[in-house]
């Protein structure tokens, strides 16, 4: 019974740790943004065949379609962070949530191809505005949890990736894929105003008094040093492994291991559900044994699994592998806590977000 109650126990604890930590209510409107844009950019691809098929045009240009998206989103991590940097976080998290609703509507009422280009561009552009900032107030007002609270909201990130996409593929059975894009207004509008709330003008000590010059004076020397190249590289390498899960998984499942394309799509949930789980261990581990132990251990456990994909043939075999390859996912946290670290806290919306563009368009080679 001892043994059974440990996790629990674990769980109580840590979130009262949270709780004395910072304010958890921030902590929980930035999460659900997080959600509604990671998920959002999932509910995308997710029905864009039935978009594609409306329009009559090629799988060519659904692929460019994508490309536009996840481009102009990682284009907009560096703005993000320097805007937030100047005028401060509230209005770029509240403005990046009412501009994505913005792009979700005219997605919704598109019924040209050019238009629905143009609502493709401002998604990407209103998603891209979030990623940075939501990582710098969460470093600014959490301290000995910082890297858990990080966590949380990197898994609310999943929990948009499994949530969302099933809900939008079975609202656009029954209604539509419109309604499949539609049904997330009313909850992205509420996050906007609960955003503009909650959240202080300025979470981070920057001031936004300096020129625009002097802070890329800054971010530059900073970005050279050697302990912001190291943790570049780890995001770039996290980045790129992750890409290559998420782009390849599905389709290696069906071509390579000859299981069904149903079968496959469950194993490719079941990647991003459990790392729901594993993203939350991980900041628990960062906080209490630090950073750099976390980020080797939820590696390290990831590499077995993709040995292991190329060998076993059994279904159940590929769900223990899928659960870890998960484990690389679990590496985030820690590693996004250690780039906003290593940085000045005058800068970290500019510097962290430079850093993100970088690896984002790396692990999209």
């Amino acid at each position: 019974m001892g043994a059974l109650s440990r996790p629990g126990s674990l769980l109580v604890r840590t979130l009262s740790d949270i709780r004395d930590d910072g304010p958890v209510s921030i902590l929980l409107v930035v999460s659900l943004g997080w959600f509604l844009t990671l998920g959002v950019r999932i509910v995308y691809p997710a029905l864009l065949p039935q978009v594609t098929a409306e329009f009559g045009v090629s799988n060519a240009t659904t692929g460019v379609f994508i490309g536009v998206l996840w481009t102009t989103y990682a284009l907009l991590q560096f703005p993000g962070g320097a805007i937030a940097d100047i005028v401060g976080e509230r209005l770029v998290l509240t403005g990046s949530i009412l501009l994505s609703a913005g792009a979700v509507g005219v997605i919704v009422l598109s019924t040209t191809v050019e238009t629905f280009v143009l609502a493709t561009v401002l998604l990407g552009l209103g998603t891209g505005l979030f990623g940075t900032t939501r990582l710098t107030v969460i470093s600014a007002l959490f301290d000995r949890m910082r890297t858990t609270a990080i966590s949380v909201n990197q898994a609310a990130g999943n929990v948009g990736n499994v949530v969302l996409s099933a809900s939008a593929g079975f609202v656009s059975v029954y209604l539509g894929w419109r309604w499949g894009f539609g049904f997330l207004l009313p909850v992205m509008l509420a996050c906007a105003i609960g955003l503009w709330i909650a959240l202080p003008r300025r979470a981070s000590t920057a001031t936004g008094d300096e020129s625009f010059r002097q802070t890329m004076r800054k971010v530059a020397a900073s970005v050279r040093r050697p302990s912001v190249l190291a943790v570049t590289a780890l995001l770039s390498l996290n980045m790129f492994l992750y890409q290559s899960v998420t782009g390849f998984l599905p389709t290696y499942l069906v071509t390579q291991k000859g299981i069904d394309p149903g079968s496959a799509a469950t194993l490719y949930s079941l990647f991003f559900a459990a790392a729901i789980g594993v993203q939350f261990l991980s900041g628990i581990v960062a906080d209490r044994r630090g950073n750099r132990v976390a980020i080797v251990a939820f590696i390290g456990l990831s590499v077995p699994g993709f040995v292991l994909l190329t060998v076993v043939e059994t279904f159940p075999a590929l769900v223990a592998v899928t659960v870890l390859l998960s484990f690389l996912l679990g590496a985030m946290p820690p590693v996004n806590a250690a780039g906003l670290a290593s940085l000045p806290p005058e800068i970290q919306g500019s510097g962290f977000g430079l850093l993100r563009t970088g690896y984002i368009a790396f692990g999209a080679l």
